[in-house]
């Protein structure tokens, strides 16, 4: 016998599904850390510990064949992942496959399909008949992260902050104070703007947990655009059409390099924003179908969306390909991946 798993992290959450070869699934807990770029090697070196730690509770001392997808991984992190992961974790017999995230979901679907993330961050990327990647955003919030949870939850606490500055009212003040502190730290509502303040300060100084704490914010403003927040409708309105313009100009792309071929405008919504608010979903296949209404072969045929919460199945898909020996496809130069005997 043998297990595969299948590894997904973003940039905040590990999640990990396991498959015995017979097909047998096995439950494991979600780990509340994730491997991303910016966390010092011993951090990195924790997180891979404790991901195979739960991995290997599971697996009994079988062999194990496991594809991490992993958002800190990169063409420039490749060398320092792979050291980290061969410096944290004993050999065992098998295989251990890792690549980006958005590249562990193109590697899992048929070409041209338009692959979205919006999780922690957000990127849109698509792999062209001719082998090469379009992609648009992926650089981190200082220019990119459009519709994100961390771009949603940085313009959720900011409208917070503006609110209790004498801007407009909105539920998100409340949000912000009952999010992120403790309860047996609530205060009255007079206290409300020093809290406030106290919290975007204290937010400032997270260090490599600053990026997903903003982040977990995201769940409050969607939850309150759905209860009717006008000025959380807002963000989540304009997150999801920014990035559903971003996806659209990647399937435009796509198109004309097929060109005079016509390509099915087919795209994955993958990331636990649209997969957990239904708001920001529909938003977002209302803004596509509006961004792609002239290629549509039917005005009243919708663009083929599928959304989904995580790329666990993607990642054991291609554990399963290491187990069996199979051909993992190659992309170009810019989005290479890892797979090394173990």
């Amino acid at each position: 016998m043998f297990y595969l798993a299948g590894v997904d992290s973003g940039g905040t959450h590990t999640n990990i599904r396991i498959l015995t070869s017979e097909g047998h699934q096995v439950a494991v807990h979600e780990i509340d850390r994730s491997l991303t770029s910016n966390r010092t090697d011993e951090e990195l070196k924790s997180i891979f510990s404790e991901i195979f730690a739960e991995i290997r509770t599971n697996t009994l001392g079988q062999d194990e064949f496991v594809w991490i997808s992993a958002a800190g991984y990169a063409n420039s992190t490749r060398e320092r992942f792979v050291n980290l992961l061969q410096s944290s974790v004993d050999r065992s017999g098998g295989r251990i496959g890792m690549g980006n995230d958005g590249v562990t979901l193109l590697l899992g679907h048929d070409e041209e399909t338009v692959i979205v993330i919006a999780g922690t961050g957000s990127v849109a990327m698509a792999k062209a008949a001719s082998g090469t990647v379009i992609t648009r955003g992926g650089d981190e919030w200082v220019a990119a992260d459009f519709g994100s949870a961390f771009w949603i939850g940085l313009k959720g606490i900011r409208a917070a902050y503006q609110d209790v500055e004498g801007g407009r009212a909105t539920s998100l003040r409340r949000r912000l104070t009952e999010h992120y502190l403790p309860l047996n730290d609530r205060r009255s509502a007079a206290d409300a703007p020093v809290i406030v303040r106290a919290i975007v300060r204290d937010l400032a100084g997270q260090g490599t947990d600053t990026k997903p704490r903003i982040a977990s914010f995201a769940r409050q403003v969607t939850g309150q655009a759905e209860l009717g927040d006008e000025v959380a409708q807002t963000i989540v309105r304009q997150a999801a059409e920014e990035l559903a313009a971003m996806a659209a100009r990647v399937y435009r792309e796509l198109a004309e390099q097929a060109r005079p071929r016509v390509v099915p405008p087919h795209f994955l919504l993958n990331g636990s924003v649209a997969a957990m608010s239904q708001f920001y979903a529909e938003t977002f296949r209302a803004s596509l179908n509006q961004f792609l209404f002239d290629v549509r072969q039917d005005p009243d045929r919708p663009v083929d969306l599928a959304i989904q919460l995580n790329g666990t199945m993607e990642a054991l898909e291609l554990a399963r390909r290491l187990a069996e020996n199979k051909e993992i496809p190659v992309l170009d130069g810019a989005h290479s991946y890892s797979s090394i005997d173990w």
